[in-house]
């Protein structure tokens, strides 16, 4: 316990959106569609991404490509976001490309708990059999 600050999960489990002058994204990060931009903003709120938007600007064209990657996930990150670690691109994810989000969860428990909270263990017909009855 204690390992992610609390405003982090929450970050995670709610997806924070700001509802105040976060309707549209400006012109440089008009790749971002409106209806997650709302997540962009509520992002700022957790310390890390307290300058997001303005290093989104700063970088259009990074930012649009890491968007557009096949796994996001996986690839790297903008130069000024480029040290995030596991769970602040899990947070990213979140906001920009909630498609990866398993993808990302999956990658994040394996690393941090290890492969046997993320993958079922083989069927066992043997066992099952032994545990059987009419």
């Amino acid at each position: 316990m204690g390992r992610i600050p609390q405003n982090e999960v929450d970050a995670l489990i709610k997806k924070e959106v700001a509802l105040d002058g976060a309707s549209q994204p400006p012109e440089s990060l008009k790749f971002i569609p409106e209806s997650l931009w709302g997540a962009v903003k509520g992002l700022e709120t957790v310390k890390v991404f307290e300058n997001l938007v303005s290093n989104m600007e700063s970088e259009p064209m990074l930012f649009k490509k890491w968007y557009a990657e096949d796994r996001p996930e996986a690839g790297d990150l903008p130069k000024s976001i480029k040290d995030l670690g596991l769970l602040h691109r899990i947070l990213l994810l979140r906001a920009l490309r909630p498609d990866r989000l398993s993808n990302a969860l999956f990658d994040y428990v394996s690393a941090e708990m290890g492969l046997q909270y993320v993958e079922a263990p083989p069927f066992d017909l043997v066992t099952t059999y032994a545990e059987m009855n009419p």
